[in-house]
């Protein structure tokens, strides 16, 4: 699942967890798994690439 999907279920069930308390633990569950994918996401984003910064400086320099 994409984290756009997660994130579209997980307020879903967080609005049901507030009448039905059993869905507390579905919610949790969902939740985990969005975090855990949002850590993945981030873990494999370059930190900084600096091809675009220099490329930056460059045209600043220009003028």
């Amino acid at each position: 699942m994409s984290i756009r999907q997660l994130q579209d279920l997980s307020d879903e069930l967080k609005e049901e967890a507030k009448h039905d308390p059993s869905r507390d633990a579905e919610y949790h569950a969902i939740y985990k798994a969005l975090q855990d994918k949002i850590r993945e996401r981030d873990r494999k984003r370059p930190k900084c690439i600096l091809s675009r910064f220099e490329h930056d400086l460059d045209l600043m320099e220009e003028f």
